[in-house]
Protein backbone atom coordinates (compact mmCIF):
# COMPACT_ATOMS: atom_id res chain seq x y z
CA UNK A 1 0.00 0.00 0.00
CA UNK A 2 1.73 3.60 -0.81
CA UNK A 3 1.88 5.56 1.86
CA UNK A 4 0.14 9.37 0.94
CA UNK A 5 2.44 11.77 -0.32
CA UNK A 6 4.33 14.49 2.33
CA UNK A 7 3.15 17.95 1.64
CA UNK A 8 6.14 20.15 0.30
CA UNK A 9 7.22 22.20 2.40
CA UNK A 10 8.27 25.02 0.15
CA UNK A 11 4.69 24.79 -1.49
CA UNK A 12 3.31 25.86 1.84
CA UNK A 13 5.96 28.90 2.14
CA UNK A 14 5.11 29.73 -1.33
CA UNK A 15 1.37 29.46 -0.21
CA UNK A 16 2.16 32.20 2.96
CA UNK A 17 3.91 33.95 1.34
CA UNK A 18 1.15 34.70 -1.37
CA UNK A 19 -1.02 35.21 1.23
CA UNK A 20 1.10 37.40 3.11
CA UNK A 21 1.79 39.50 0.07
CA UNK A 22 -1.43 40.10 -1.08
CA UNK A 23 -3.00 40.77 2.36
CA UNK A 24 -0.01 43.30 3.41
CA UNK A 25 -0.26 45.35 -0.26
CA UNK A 26 -3.99 45.58 -0.13
CA UNK A 27 -4.15 46.65 3.78
CA UNK A 28 -0.88 48.90 2.92
CA UNK A 29 -3.02 50.61 0.15
CA UNK A 30 -6.39 50.65 2.26
CA UNK A 31 -4.56 52.69 5.14
CA UNK A 32 -3.27 54.81 2.57
CA UNK A 33 -7.22 55.50 1.56
CA UNK A 34 -8.08 55.86 4.90
CA UNK A 35 -4.87 58.52 5.46
CA UNK A 36 -5.46 60.43 2.79
CA UNK A 37 -9.45 60.22 2.83
CA UNK A 38 -9.10 61.28 6.55
CA UNK A 39 -6.43 64.34 5.75
CA UNK A 40 -9.00 65.27 2.73
CA UNK A 41 -11.72 65.68 5.32
CA UNK A 42 -10.06 67.67 7.82
CA UNK A 43 -8.58 69.94 4.89
CA UNK A 44 -12.02 70.73 3.80
CA UNK A 45 -13.24 70.94 7.37
CA UNK A 46 -10.58 73.82 7.87
CA UNK A 47 -11.03 75.90 4.49
CA UNK A 48 -14.64 75.61 4.22
CA UNK A 49 -15.84 76.08 7.83
CA UNK A 50 -13.45 76.34 10.63
CA UNK A 51 -11.47 78.98 9.17
CA UNK A 52 -14.10 81.22 7.68
CA UNK A 53 -15.45 81.01 11.33
CA UNK A 54 -12.47 82.75 12.61
CA UNK A 55 -12.63 85.15 9.40
CA UNK A 56 -16.85 85.94 10.61
CA UNK A 57 -16.41 86.42 14.03
CA UNK A 58 -13.31 89.16 13.15
CA UNK A 59 -15.48 90.49 10.91
CA UNK A 60 -18.34 90.73 13.06
CA UNK A 61 -16.56 92.32 16.19
CA UNK A 62 -14.92 94.67 13.51
CA UNK A 63 -18.64 95.73 12.40
CA UNK A 64 -19.31 96.26 15.79
CA UNK A 65 -16.76 98.12 16.45
CA UNK A 66 -17.57 100.38 13.07
CA UNK A 67 -20.81 101.02 14.18
CA UNK A 68 -19.87 102.25 17.84
CA UNK A 69 -17.59 104.60 16.01
CA UNK A 70 -19.87 105.72 13.50
CA UNK A 71 -22.93 106.33 16.41
CA UNK A 72 -20.63 108.13 19.07
CA UNK A 73 -18.80 110.57 16.25
CA UNK A 74 -22.15 111.42 14.88
CA UNK A 75 -23.60 112.52 18.58
CA UNK A 76 -20.18 114.50 18.76
CA UNK A 77 -20.68 116.02 15.81
CA UNK A 78 -24.38 116.46 15.83
CA UNK A 79 -25.16 114.77 13.09
CA UNK A 80 -27.31 112.93 14.42
CA UNK A 81 -29.69 115.60 15.14
CA UNK A 82 -30.25 116.26 11.32
CA UNK A 83 -29.61 113.04 9.82
CA UNK A 84 -30.12 110.32 12.71
CA UNK A 85 -27.55 107.16 13.20
CA UNK A 86 -27.29 106.95 9.33
CA UNK A 87 -26.79 104.67 6.10
CA UNK A 88 -23.45 103.45 7.45
CA UNK A 89 -24.57 102.94 10.96
CA UNK A 90 -27.13 100.80 9.20
CA UNK A 91 -24.90 98.91 7.26
CA UNK A 92 -22.60 98.15 10.16
CA UNK A 93 -25.59 96.97 11.91
CA UNK A 94 -26.63 94.59 9.13
CA UNK A 95 -22.96 93.28 8.47
CA UNK A 96 -22.98 92.04 12.46
CA UNK A 97 -25.91 90.59 11.55
CA UNK A 98 -24.96 88.64 8.49
CA UNK A 99 -21.91 87.75 9.99
CA UNK A 100 -23.36 85.89 13.02
CA UNK A 101 -25.42 84.28 10.43
CA UNK A 102 -22.60 83.01 8.44
CA UNK A 103 -21.05 82.04 11.72
CA UNK A 104 -23.62 80.16 12.66
CA UNK A 105 -23.49 77.99 9.72
CA UNK A 106 -19.60 77.11 9.15
CA UNK A 107 -19.17 77.03 13.40
CA UNK A 108 -17.22 74.24 15.02
CA UNK A 109 -16.80 74.90 18.24
CA UNK A 110 -19.75 73.36 19.48
CA UNK A 111 -22.59 73.99 21.98
CA UNK A 112 -20.58 76.91 23.40
CA UNK A 113 -20.08 78.75 20.46
CA UNK A 114 -23.52 78.04 19.29
CA UNK A 115 -24.94 79.70 22.89
CA UNK A 116 -22.78 82.94 22.54
CA UNK A 117 -24.08 83.22 18.93
CA UNK A 118 -28.05 83.36 19.94
CA UNK A 119 -26.54 85.54 23.05
CA UNK A 120 -24.59 88.04 20.81
CA UNK A 121 -27.68 88.08 18.02
CA UNK A 122 -29.73 89.22 21.38
CA UNK A 123 -27.27 91.85 22.76
CA UNK A 124 -27.03 93.71 19.52
CA UNK A 125 -31.10 93.86 19.27
CA UNK A 126 -30.74 95.43 22.50
CA UNK A 127 -27.55 97.81 21.54
CA UNK A 128 -29.62 99.30 18.62
CA UNK A 129 -32.49 99.61 20.55
CA UNK A 130 -30.55 102.02 22.67
CA UNK A 131 -28.94 103.96 20.13
CA UNK A 132 -31.78 104.45 18.45
CA UNK A 133 -33.14 105.66 21.51
CA UNK A 134 -30.25 107.97 21.85
CA UNK A 135 -31.25 109.22 18.62
CA UNK A 136 -34.73 109.84 18.70
CA UNK A 137 -34.15 111.96 22.15
CA UNK A 138 -31.01 114.19 20.91
CA UNK A 139 -33.35 114.51 17.93
CA UNK A 140 -36.59 115.78 19.46
CA UNK A 141 -34.77 117.73 22.14
CA UNK A 142 -31.65 119.09 20.21
CA UNK A 143 -29.84 118.89 23.94
CA UNK A 144 -27.21 116.01 23.78
CA UNK A 145 -27.44 116.10 27.63
CA UNK A 146 -30.84 114.42 27.08
CA UNK A 147 -29.39 111.35 25.21
CA UNK A 148 -26.73 110.82 27.25
CA UNK A 149 -28.39 108.08 29.37
CA UNK A 150 -29.46 106.03 26.64
CA UNK A 151 -25.80 106.38 24.98
CA UNK A 152 -24.31 105.12 27.77
CA UNK A 153 -26.73 101.98 28.50
CA UNK A 154 -26.08 101.45 23.93
CA UNK A 155 -22.17 101.62 25.28
CA UNK A 156 -22.76 99.06 28.23
CA UNK A 157 -24.35 97.00 25.76
CA UNK A 158 -21.59 97.27 23.38
CA UNK A 159 -18.96 96.45 25.74
CA UNK A 160 -20.89 93.01 26.39
CA UNK A 161 -21.57 92.39 23.32
CA UNK A 162 -17.42 92.65 22.79
CA UNK A 163 -17.12 90.67 25.39
CA UNK A 164 -18.77 87.75 24.22
CA UNK A 165 -18.14 88.63 20.26
CA UNK A 166 -14.45 88.41 21.52
CA UNK A 167 -15.33 84.81 23.58
CA UNK A 168 -16.53 83.75 20.63
CA UNK A 169 -13.65 84.38 18.30
CA UNK A 170 -11.05 82.52 20.96
CA UNK A 171 -13.35 79.46 20.40
CA UNK A 172 -13.36 79.37 17.06
CA UNK A 173 -9.84 80.12 17.33
CA UNK A 174 -9.54 77.07 19.39
CA UNK A 175 -11.23 75.18 17.42
CA UNK A 176 -9.31 75.76 14.24
CA UNK A 177 -5.99 74.90 15.96
CA UNK A 178 -7.25 71.78 17.40
CA UNK A 179 -8.19 70.83 13.69
CA UNK A 180 -4.95 71.70 12.37
CA UNK A 181 -3.20 69.85 14.87
CA UNK A 182 -4.69 66.86 14.38
CA UNK A 183 -2.79 63.72 13.63
CA UNK A 184 -4.15 63.82 9.89
CA UNK A 185 -2.83 67.16 9.35
CA UNK A 186 0.29 66.49 11.82
CA UNK A 187 2.13 64.05 9.72
CA UNK A 188 1.77 61.28 12.09
CA UNK A 189 -0.75 59.87 9.49
CA UNK A 190 2.14 58.76 7.42
CA UNK A 191 2.64 56.09 10.40
CA UNK A 192 -0.71 54.28 9.80
CA UNK A 193 0.52 53.05 6.19
CA UNK A 194 4.47 53.29 6.16
CA UNK A 195 4.63 50.61 9.15
CA UNK A 196 2.65 47.83 7.40
CA UNK A 197 4.35 48.82 3.51
CA UNK A 198 7.89 48.64 5.49
CA UNK A 199 6.54 45.18 6.69
CA UNK A 200 5.72 44.18 3.55
CA UNK A 201 8.76 45.28 1.53
CA UNK A 202 10.54 42.69 4.03
CA UNK A 203 8.12 39.92 2.83
CA UNK A 204 9.63 40.87 -0.51
CA UNK A 205 13.20 40.23 0.20
CA UNK A 206 11.87 37.18 2.24
CA UNK A 207 10.10 35.91 -1.26
CA UNK A 208 13.39 36.69 -3.64
CA UNK A 209 15.42 35.09 -1.08
CA UNK A 210 13.34 31.49 -1.78
CA UNK A 211 12.98 31.97 -5.02
CA UNK A 212 16.33 32.44 -5.23
CA UNK A 213 17.92 29.75 -3.36
CA UNK A 214 14.73 27.03 -4.25
CA UNK A 215 14.33 28.08 -8.02
CA UNK A 216 17.59 29.99 -8.77
CA UNK A 217 16.00 33.13 -10.06
CA UNK A 218 17.07 35.75 -9.43
CA UNK A 219 14.62 38.01 -11.01
CA UNK A 220 11.09 37.98 -11.44
CA UNK A 221 9.09 40.55 -13.19
CA UNK A 222 6.21 40.30 -12.03
CA UNK A 223 7.70 40.03 -8.63
CA UNK A 224 9.70 43.40 -8.88
CA UNK A 225 6.29 44.91 -10.99
CA UNK A 226 4.50 44.24 -7.51
CA UNK A 227 6.82 45.84 -5.95
CA UNK A 228 7.32 48.74 -7.85
CA UNK A 229 3.12 49.83 -7.93
CA UNK A 230 3.42 48.91 -3.97
CA UNK A 231 6.17 51.30 -3.58
CA UNK A 232 4.21 54.01 -5.96
CA UNK A 233 1.70 54.02 -3.74
CA UNK A 234 3.48 54.69 -0.57
CA UNK A 235 4.86 57.54 -1.89
CA UNK A 236 2.27 58.80 -3.96
CA UNK A 237 -0.02 58.95 -0.39
CA UNK A 238 2.93 60.20 1.42
CA UNK A 239 3.37 63.26 -1.58
CA UNK A 240 0.13 64.38 -1.71
CA UNK A 241 -0.23 64.53 1.75
CA UNK A 242 2.96 66.56 2.46
CA UNK A 243 1.78 68.87 -0.51
CA UNK A 244 -1.68 69.56 0.88
CA UNK A 245 -0.35 69.70 4.36
CA UNK A 246 2.44 72.55 3.12
CA UNK A 247 -0.45 74.34 0.60
CA UNK A 248 -3.09 74.78 3.52
CA UNK A 249 -0.16 75.68 6.44
CA UNK A 250 0.80 78.56 3.49
CA UNK A 251 -2.45 79.56 3.31
CA UNK A 252 -3.53 79.72 6.90
CA UNK A 253 0.11 81.16 7.97
CA UNK A 254 -0.31 83.20 5.02
CA UNK A 255 -3.15 85.30 3.82
CA UNK A 256 -5.38 83.71 6.45
CA UNK A 257 -3.51 85.29 9.40
CA UNK A 258 -3.10 88.55 7.09
CA UNK A 259 -7.11 88.51 7.13
CA UNK A 260 -6.99 88.65 10.56
CA UNK A 261 -4.34 90.60 11.33
CA UNK A 262 -6.26 93.67 9.47
CA UNK A 263 -9.74 92.73 10.91
CA UNK A 264 -8.02 93.15 14.38
CA UNK A 265 -5.99 96.26 13.67
CA UNK A 266 -9.66 97.76 11.84
CA UNK A 267 -11.75 96.98 15.02
CA UNK A 268 -8.66 98.22 17.29
CA UNK A 269 -8.42 101.47 15.66
CA UNK A 270 -12.42 101.97 15.31
CA UNK A 271 -12.98 101.25 18.93
CA UNK A 272 -10.19 103.69 19.83
CA UNK A 273 -12.03 106.35 18.28
CA UNK A 274 -15.31 105.37 19.55
CA UNK A 275 -13.84 105.81 22.80
CA UNK A 276 -11.52 109.08 22.57
CA UNK A 277 -15.22 110.56 21.06
CA UNK A 278 -17.56 109.56 24.37
CA UNK A 279 -14.90 110.63 26.66
CA UNK A 280 -15.31 113.91 24.98
CA UNK A 281 -18.96 113.95 24.85
CA UNK A 282 -18.93 113.23 28.74
CA UNK A 283 -16.11 115.66 29.23
CA UNK A 284 -18.10 117.97 27.58
CA UNK A 285 -21.84 117.15 29.44
CA UNK A 286 -20.24 116.34 32.51
CA UNK A 287 -17.74 118.28 33.59
CA UNK A 288 -17.71 117.35 37.29
CA UNK A 289 -15.51 114.75 37.94
CA UNK A 290 -17.28 111.31 38.24
CA UNK A 291 -20.38 112.81 37.37
CA UNK A 292 -22.65 111.01 35.05
CA UNK A 293 -21.69 107.28 36.47
CA UNK A 294 -19.61 106.37 32.90
CA UNK A 295 -16.02 106.33 35.18
CA UNK A 296 -14.17 107.39 31.47
CA UNK A 297 -10.65 108.12 31.65
CA UNK A 298 -9.37 109.76 28.99
CA UNK A 299 -7.01 108.03 26.86
CA UNK A 300 -3.36 108.87 27.00
CA UNK A 301 -2.49 108.85 23.26
CA UNK A 302 -4.59 109.46 20.26
CA UNK A 303 -6.05 106.43 18.77
CA UNK A 304 -4.04 104.28 16.00
CA UNK A 305 -5.57 105.84 12.63
CA UNK A 306 -5.91 102.80 9.83
CA UNK A 307 -7.13 103.60 6.56
CA UNK A 308 -10.90 102.02 6.19
CA UNK A 309 -11.03 101.73 2.36
CA UNK A 310 -7.62 100.57 2.08
CA UNK A 311 -7.51 98.46 5.15
CA UNK A 312 -10.90 96.82 3.52
CA UNK A 313 -9.13 95.83 0.10
CA UNK A 314 -6.38 94.69 1.75
CA UNK A 315 -8.83 92.09 3.94
CA UNK A 316 -10.72 91.01 0.74
CA UNK A 317 -7.86 90.25 -0.83
CA UNK A 318 -6.11 88.13 1.51
CA UNK A 319 -9.18 86.29 1.99
CA UNK A 320 -9.77 85.21 -1.36
CA UNK A 321 -5.87 84.53 -1.35
CA UNK A 322 -6.41 82.14 1.44
CA UNK A 323 -9.58 80.83 -0.40
CA UNK A 324 -7.76 79.91 -2.97
CA UNK A 325 -4.88 78.47 -1.09
CA UNK A 326 -7.28 75.82 1.09
CA UNK A 327 -9.23 75.36 -2.29
CA UNK A 328 -5.64 74.27 -4.22
CA UNK A 329 -4.37 72.61 -0.81
CA UNK A 330 -7.21 69.55 -1.55
CA UNK A 331 -5.80 69.25 -5.45
CA UNK A 332 -5.42 65.63 -5.69
CA UNK A 333 -8.54 64.63 -3.92
CA UNK A 334 -10.53 64.13 -6.72
CA UNK A 335 -8.16 61.43 -8.49
CA UNK A 336 -5.74 60.46 -5.71
CA UNK A 337 -8.33 57.85 -4.26
CA UNK A 338 -8.84 55.97 -8.09
CA UNK A 339 -5.22 56.27 -8.52
CA UNK A 340 -4.25 54.64 -5.12
CA UNK A 341 -6.97 51.40 -5.41
CA UNK A 342 -5.32 50.78 -8.93
CA UNK A 343 -2.02 50.71 -7.56
CA UNK A 344 -3.19 48.55 -4.97
CA UNK A 345 -4.65 46.32 -7.38
CA UNK A 346 -1.77 45.96 -9.66
CA UNK A 347 0.28 45.27 -6.64
CA UNK A 348 -1.68 42.59 -5.08
CA UNK A 349 -2.29 41.29 -8.26
CA UNK A 350 1.28 41.19 -9.56
CA UNK A 351 2.60 39.15 -6.42
CA UNK A 352 0.10 36.28 -7.01
CA UNK A 353 0.81 35.70 -9.84
CA UNK A 354 4.89 35.80 -9.57
CA UNK A 355 4.27 33.05 -7.05
CA UNK A 356 1.44 30.89 -8.92
CA UNK A 357 3.77 29.25 -11.25
CA UNK A 358 6.18 27.86 -8.67
CA UNK A 359 3.44 26.71 -6.78
CA UNK A 360 2.09 24.79 -9.51
CA UNK A 361 5.73 23.04 -9.68
CA UNK A 362 4.52 21.21 -6.45
CA UNK A 363 1.21 20.07 -7.06
CA UNK A 364 0.89 16.85 -6.57
CA UNK A 365 -0.53 14.55 -4.46
CA UNK A 366 -3.99 15.70 -3.49
CA UNK A 367 -2.18 19.16 -3.75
Amino acid sequence: MDEPATPSTTARTLRRLRGALVAGSLLTGALCLVASGQAHTGTDAIGERAAPAVLRAEAAYGALADAQRVAVHGFQQGTVVLGGLGDHYRNDIAAINQNLAELAGDNVAGPASASDLQLVAGLVVNYNAELEQAAADYQQTGDLTRALPALWYATLQYREVATTLDRLRKEENAALTARRDSMWLAGAADLLFLVPFTLVLVLFARTQVVLRRRFRRRWSIRLTTSVLALTATALLCVLSLRVSDGRLDSALDGPFAEAVTLAQQQASSSAARADTDLYAIVAQECPAAGSCGTHLTPRTSGPATVETGQTGHQQAEAEEAFTSGATGADAYSSVLPALLVLLTSAAAVAAALALNPRIDEYRFGGQ
